[in-house]
């Protein structure tokens, strides 16, 4: 298993919401995998990673200031779930934003690219089932369709 970042009372953290984080795998094992999804589609930054100002730092929890949706005031925060300690919160939404943002490019680029890659065949699959159900049902296509 990887180290915990190095965090104390008064940085900012960028960290994995409690079901996102790496309860199956390593953190930079869960952090690769990121770079391959196109998962902007079902989840907002905002669902997965939270930014907040370190209270108190335990062995392997921490206390953050205020609450969000999925934080409460006061909650004992996993320590595996943080990807970085920053001096500022505007840092930590920077990088929390560039992170995000190469998981949904490499998602869109790979799907244009499955889609010019399959645009032909899927031309002729469509004119041949087109002909199928022509020929299935000439009542409502005429006889020679």
């Amino acid at each position: 298993m990887s180290s915990l970042v190095d965090i104390k009372p008064g940085q900012w953290v960028l960290a994995f919401h409690q079901p996102y984080g790496p309860y199956d795998q390593t953190l930079p094992e869960l952090l690769e995998r990121y770079a391959f999804r196109h998962w902007m589609e079902s989840n907002t930054k905002d669902e997965i990673f939270f930014v907040r100002q370190v209270q108190k730092v335990m062995p392997n929890t921490f206390l953050a200031h205020g609450s969000c949706r999925l934080i409460r005031e006061g909650e004992r925060l996993p320590r595996a779930h943080v990807i970085a300690a920053l001096k500022t919160e505007a840092d930590a939404v920077s990088l929390r934003d560039r992170f995000f943002a190469i998981g949904v490019e490499t998602g869109q680029k790979i799907e244009a690219e499955m889609y010019r890659r399959i645009e032909k065949f899927s031309d002729r699959e469509q004119a041949k089932a087109l002909k199928r159900i022509h020929r299935l049902l000439p009542q409502h296509f005429g006889r020679d369709a």
